[in-house]
This record gives structure tokens, sequence and C-alpha cells, in this order.
């Protein structure tokens, strides 16, 4: 049985039920982080409401003069103490979605606690007209019946979500022995939102098909497929002590997959790159290793992509002048079409379309594609300026409002040169768990322009695998910034 002849079943299978259980990976996948932000703002503005409106209906029907700038503050500072409390007792963990059930004694403790909390600052402002205690009592439960009502709307929704599989963690495991046996039971009986992916094993013969009573749903290359399409959230990979440095070799091919990677903590830590490879966590009575997490997770995608959007819009309204002109230019200057399109590998390997203004007199995107050199004949008058100043990369805006692409992110390279340097550096794979970027680390810290050897690619992968490592926002922007600071300088484009 061969490697692609598993392929697609299994994918089309993990696809459409994911091995059997109750989840569908056509549906979105929502984040069980942002999930719980969300009900916490809820949570916050009922309190704060509950502050505000029984002085509302006061002032409107009874003619009561309100501070309504200190009634706000107020409201804000009960909210924040409620929402703490609850955070404390567990009522927004990520680690099930029973964490969100109603509560109404942790709700009414919390609201107390507040209310204790914020006398000293609440009491004097209390508006003359009305008993302190009937004060109290209005805005304590009417801030209880709202973050009631939030709480039951919440739970309602999100139970329903959840039995969709919406929230489910889809986790894969790679090898098919009494190890692999364990974790699949409890992935099996697990309440916290698991969805069991499938077992796989490179080593099916006879002897060992099944050893544990598992259906192996493929091969590692098959994995490595579903990995790639978005099957997957979590590998683990549970091999016997004996094969740890198997298990070492597995994890470094699926490394290059933008997913958790987890080894069982019986597996010798020296196999494993030092530094994040070190942090432990368990999966039920099972410990792990993790090799890596998935690259933006939670908000960070979401961060990642407004940003990128609204970016985007703004460059290419102000870029869009500058645009019109530069294609009048390559039409005056040589003939061909303005734009240059080429083939390069995005997000999890696929292929996409990267939009250039033809800066050269050919159109490389097949078998050979030289790259350019600082005296290439091959560019024009108007495209030595144009990459000199990194202008021929604008219709890439195009490409990041598709959301094919982002304003930073690993350089996307033709795919001839995608394979040539993926048979030659072992971790280049790595740099397609994360949406190429117009600009990226490397570009900035000076590995831009020509890579003619494998040492400068190999610095310009180490970078990006650091920035996929790292990412925040302010990354992402201190990386625009220094990146307008080397088109000024005139550096050679990445």
């Amino acid at each position: 049985m061969s490697a692609s002849s598993l392929s697609e079943p299994v994918i089309n299978e993990l696809s459409g039920s994911a091995s059997g259980s109750r989840a569908d990976t056509t549906k979105s996948r929502w984040s069980r982080r942002v999930a719980a932000d969300i009900v916490g703002l809820f949570d916050a503005s009922a309190v704060a409401l509950g502050v505000v409106l029984p002085m509302l209906i006061y002032s409107t029907f009874g003619g009561v003069a309100v501070n309504w700038r200190q009634t706000m503050q107020i409201g804000l500072l009960t909210a924040i103490i409620v929402c703490f409390c609850l955070r404390r007792w567990g009522l927004y963990s990520t680690g099930s979605m029973n964490a969100f059930a109603i509560q109404p004694s942790r709700l009414l403790g919390a609201l107390v606690i507040a209310f204790i909390a914020v006398q000293g600052v609440a009491l004097p402002l209390a508006p003359r007209q009305i008993h302190v205690a009937l004060w109290y009592a209005l805005c304590l439960s009417a801030s209880f019946t709202l973050l009631l009502l939030v709480r039951i709307l919440a739970n309602t929704m999100l139970s329903r979500l959840t039995a969709a599989g919406r929230f489910d963690t889809r986790v894969a495991v790679f090898g098919a022995g009494a190890i692999a046996r364990r974790v699949c039971d409890h992935l099996s009986n697990s309440q916290a939102g698991i969805s069991f992916a499938g077992v796989f094993d490179d080593r099916l013969d006879e002897a060992r098909l099944n050893p544990e009573g598992l259906r192996v749903a493929g091969r590692l290359d098959d994995l490595i497929a579903a990995g790639r399409n978005g099957c997957i959230d979590q590998i683990v990979i549970a091999l016997p002590q004996a094969a740890d440095r198997r298990a070492a070799e597995i994890a470094k091919r699926l490394e290059q997959l933008p997913v958790s990677l987890h080894i069982v903590t019986h597996i010798a830590s020296d196999m494993v790159d030092a530094g994040p490879a070190h942090r432990v966590s368990n999966l039920g009575p099972v410990g792990l290793l993790d090799v890596k997490r998935k690259p933006l997770s939670g908000w960070s995608p979401l961060l990642k992509r407004a940003v990128d959007y609204a970016l985007g819009c703004l460059l290419l309204l102000v870029a869009a002048p500058a645009m019109a002109l530069i294609a009048i230019a390559i039409k005056l200057d040589s003939r061909g079409p303005v734009l240059f399109r080429q083939r390069r590998r995005g997000l999890n390997q696929r292929v996409i379309e990267v939009m250039k203004f033809r800066s050269m007199s050919v159109m490389e995107d097949g078998a050979e594609v030289r790259q350019a050199t600082k005296d290439d004949a091959r560019i024009t008058r108007i495209g030595r300026l144009l990459r000199r100043s990194s202008l021929d990369e604008l219709p890439q805006l195009l490409n990041v409002l598709r959301g094919e692409m982002s304003l930073v992110g690993p350089r996307p390279h033709a795919l001839i040169h995608d394979q040539h340097w993926g048979s030659m550096l072992e971790l280049y794979a790595n740099r397609h768990q994360m949406k190429p970027g117009i600009t990226g680390h490397a570009q900035v810290m000076g590995w831009r322009g020509e890579t003619a050897t494998a040492e400068k690619m190999q610095a310009r992968v180490e970078h990006d695998l650091a920035y996929i490592a790292n990412w925040s926002l302010t990354f992402d922007l201190r990386i625009l910034a220094q990146t307008f600071g080397a088109v000024v300088r005139g550096d050679n484009a990445g």
C-alpha cells in the first residue's frame, strides 16, 4: 500500500467525519479563547449596565440628579472586579465549555464581593434622594438579572456550538502501539471538546497491523497531507522508548505543519532541539513533551488578519496614484504586460499567484527561474528603479486583501526555488506554517535580494522561523517600520 494511494481518501474521511467523531472539519472552527473573552466582555457590559440602569430610570422618571461620569466609573470598576472573580473561579476556562455554565451562586457571589469592594468609592456618590440601601439593592438586582440573562444566552449558544463540534480540538496520533492505545482511549472518552482525528503509522506490515485494536488511518505522508489541509490541530507522537530516535526524525518532518506537536514524555529530551521543546504538558493521564505550539492561535489570527486588511486598504488607497503612474511607465518603457504573475507557495504549501509590477523583460514561471542579480541584463530601465525602491511589490497588497498573503511574513519563493532549497535545507518547509508576506523579519535583518548560497538561504530560513515562533502585533509593526526605512535607504528588494 503506497502513501499516495492513501492520502486523498484519508483527507476526504477526515474532512467529512473526523474519523467517526461528531466534528465536521468542513465547518469553520472557533477558538475557545476568543469565545471566553467575548463572554467576559458581555458579562462586564451586563454588570456595568446594571449599575447605570437604575440611575437612568430614577433620572428620567424621578427627576433625581445623577453624576453620570462618576456613575459610569463605578459601573466599570464593579464590572472589572466581577470578571476578575469569575476568571479566578474558572468561569472563563478554555479547558471545557462547561466553564460557561450559568452557576447563579458564583455570579451572585462575585457581584456581592464587587459591591463591597467599591463601597468606599460608591457610597459618597449615591444620589442623596435615594436611600443608600435601596440604591445598592437596585444596582445589585439589576446587575445580577442582566448577568444571569447573559449567562443563560451564552450557555445556550455555546452548548449548541460545542455539540456541533465548532470548538473541538482535532488530535491525531502517530504510532499504533500500547502508548497510542492509552492516548486514543482518553481522546475517545474526553469531555473537553477533543475530536479524535485518527491513528497514523508507517509500519503497516501484518505483524504490526492494529496490534492494539486500533484502526490505522494512514502513513506519515497522509498525516502531513491532512495537516496541510487543515484537518488537524494537534499531533501526538506516541512511540515506545526504544523508538526515540525515530520519534525525533518524525518530529522534524511534522514541524513544518501549522499544528501543535507533542511527544510522550518518556522520549529522551536530547532527541529534540532545546528551547520550547522542553515545555511539558499532559493529555489526560499521558505526559507530553511540547515540541512546538500551533502558530497564531486564539485571537492572534483574527488580529493579524484585521491589521492586514485595515493597513492593506489604507496603503492601497495611498499608493493608488503612484501605482497608476508606474503602470504607465512600464508600458512606455518596454513591451509586455504591466503585472507579472508568478506561482508561489503560501500557507500549508498551497499554490497562489503572487502579483508584482513587471520589472524584467522575461516572464519566468516554469522549471527554470533564474534569480535576478545586481547587474542582470533582463531588468528593464524602469524595473531597475522599481526593484531598488521595492515599488514592484505594491500589487501584492491585492494578494493581502484577498487573504492569500500578509503584510508581514516569510517571503514566498518561486516553485522551482522551493523545490531546490527544500531538498537541501531540512527546515525550509517549516516556513509555510504562516501566510507569506510582502516583507519579513529576514528582509529587514539584511537577508534581502539574491540568495545564491545555502548559507544565505539558511540564514533567511532561521529568521523566518524565529518570526513564526515569536509572532506578536508589535513584532509586525516593528518590521513594517524597518521596511520603510530599508526602502528609503534603497536596500535591495527581497
